[in-house]
């Protein structure tokens, strides 16, 4: 890619991104904390919790990783293929707003837009101001962006923030005279692209489609890096370095891990998510099914059609560039910046549908905003084409067409979302009754809540302030498959928390409730919390003599004396 003449002005950017981020905050900051706080979100938020109240830090599955910190401890890795990026960052937050559900989601809104405006500058420097800024109204109005940076349960904002300010650091590099200065911006390029890996390891697959298609369209640029900007390549790559370092030592074990390369889902599914991702609507599906992730392809949503125009749009650039071929040399392909974008798009595509693990959104979100900036680079194109009056009528009405078509579609699919999720609160394992059964818990004296299945502790532990939380299922079938029985002795303070069939995961919620029932004589009550739309999200089983639990497959309940308790 060749550096501009000229570096295009940052105001009218700005200007634009602030009213695209107006529009967003006014839109979402209403209903923010509409939707049920989920495990995964809270997961990440509690780590954050626990270091700026280290009282409630509570406990946390086996693969989290902390260093004490004057004295609190500070979270730094989640799992094997995951760094405590979000977290740490949530920290300030936390400390000036609150542990509060508003704070949290307001903070990871705030890291997308931050994300978006870098984005913004890095596209301007590249294909024009323009397209940055129609790129960033595709953004702004994109459900899955929309979405996913509200209620995110993936570290998608962060991965954007870290490849927006990784690429916007490095063009500046690329694009700036003073070695001093350069070097400087290469530093932070590589030091927040390494923070991308540490933040999560699939972030590896986005630096290496970016690195091969440059490869494909100027396979001397490394020489010529090497050869005029040395010390901004030595500062970036030792930033780089640095800063993955820690998912580094952790590659063996990430090797290792069943749950970060374990196929949870064949190509077919693997592809559903991205059309989903890429229409809008694969948040909606989510909410729709309660957070069945394997339910969704067959969960009936809107969709924007991002994906079809995309596809139209690289259709477009590709004709494009082969007129240019035909009419130029080919020199001028390899640097036209259009063919590094396609090229990087096309390898991301492909490296995102082969990975066996990669089955949630935020695994397909690692293409926004490049497919959002395939259509403004395509609209540009066709918008300011010199053939004759008639075709660029012609082009300019498709354009208007076209784009005006998304920006509905995208909003249709946003509207039709938040009705759902106002209406019902969140369904299953996104259900705001847990958040009300948090309040409650806390105004109950020694209240000690045993989950009994995936969903309920890391939400619990976020959302109250007194209650002892117990999540014993990791430990359960170890010690199971050790003594033969897992015991638990509880009394009328104790509350376990189970799904029902629909949502259970761990698969020994259901035998709970069936011990339970058959007890009445221990003073065994079950309570169902239902969503808006009246459909039981969880259970809640209070037993109000001394008992013991037991279980080695399937839950038996005996009870204790006086003494016994």
């Amino acid at each position: 890619m060749t550096s501009p003449t000229h570096k295009p002005s940052a105001r009218p950017l700005v200007w634009a991104w602030a009213l695209f981020s107006l529009c967003v905050v006014f839109s979402a900051l209403p209903a923010i904390e509409d939707l049920g706080l989920y495990y995964d979100e809270a997961f990440l938020a509690q780590q954050a919790r626990g270091f700026v109240e280290p009282n409630r830090a509570g406990d946390h599955p086996a693969s989290v990783r902390s260093v004490e910190l004057a004295g609190r401890p500070f979270p730094t890795r989640n799992a094997a293929y995951l760094g405590s990026l979000k977290s740490q960052l949530l920290i300030p937050a936390f400390a000036l707003g609150g542990t509060h559900l508003r704070v949290l989601r307001t903070a990871t809104l705030s890291t997308a837009l931050v994300a978006l405006l870098l984005a913004m500058l890095w596209a301007a420097r590249i294909f024009g101001t323009p397209a940055a800024i129609l790129m960033g109204a595709l953004v702004a109005s994109d459900p899955s962006f929309y979405f996913f940076s509200q209620f995110e349960w993936g570290p998608f904002t962060t991965n954007f923030l870290c490849r927006a300010a990784g690429a916007l650091a490095v063009i500046i590099a690329w694009q700036t005279p003073s070695s001093l200065r350069a070097t400087l911006a290469a530093a932070v390029g590589g030091l927040t692209l390494g923070l991308g890996i540490y933040s999560r390891a699939d972030f590896v697959l986005i630096l290496a489609c970016a690195g091969l298609a440059l490869l494909i369209g100027q396979p001397g640029l490394l020489r010529r890096a090497w050869q005029e900007k040395r010390g901004a390549v030595v500062a970036g790559t030792l930033g780089l370095i640095l800063t993955a370092l820690p998912m580094l030592f952790s590659s063996f074990e990430l090797l290792a891990s069943t749950q970060a390369v374990s196929n949870r889902g064949d190509l077919s599914f693997r592809f559903d998510v991205l059309r989903h991702v890429l229409d809008g609507s694969q948040f909606h599906r989510v909410m729709l099914t309660g957070g069945i992730f394997e339910d969704t392809p067959a969960a009936q949503s809107p969709g924007s059609g991002l994906g079809l125009i995309a596809l139209a749009a690289a259709f477009i650039l590709c004709t494009k560039l082969a007129w240019t071929l035909r009419e130029e040399k080919e020199a001028s392909i390899r640097q036209d910046p259009r063919l590094f974008l396609l090229v990087t798009t096309g390898l991301l595509v492909l490296a995102m549908l082969a990975l066996p693990g990669a089955v949630r959104a935020h695994h397909q979100l690692n293409l926004l905003p490049l497919v959002q900036l395939i259509v403004a680079c395509a609209a540009v194109d066709l918008w300011q084409n010199r053939f004759t009056p008639l075709w660029r009528t012609l082009g300019r009405t498709g354009v208007v067409f076209a784009l005006g078509l998304l920006v509905l579609g995208n909003l249709n699919v946003i509207l039709e979302t938040r009705s759902d999720i106002a209406q019902t609160g969140g369904r299953g394992r996104f259900s705001a009754e847990l958040t009300d059964l948090a309040a409650r818990l806390d105004a109950q004296p020694q209240a000690r809540v045993v989950s009994l299945d995936w969903g309920f502790h890391e939400p619990l532990l976020f959302l109250t302030e007194r209650a002892e939380m117990i999540e014993p299922i990791w430990g359960i079938p170890h010690q199971v498959a050790r003594k033969g029985t897992w015991d638990f002795d509880g009394d009328k303070q104790t509350t376990y928390l189970v799904h029902g069939p629909e949502y259970d995961l761990m698969g020994i919620g259901p035998s709970l409730l069936i011990a339970a029932r058959a007890h009445p004589e221990l003073g065994a009550r079950i309570d169902s919390h239902r969503d808006g739309s009246d459909r039981v999200a969880f259970y809640s089983v209070v037993i109000d003599k001394p008992h013991t639990l037991h279980f080695d497959g399937r839950f038996k309940l005996t009870s204790r004396d006086d003494e016994g308790s």
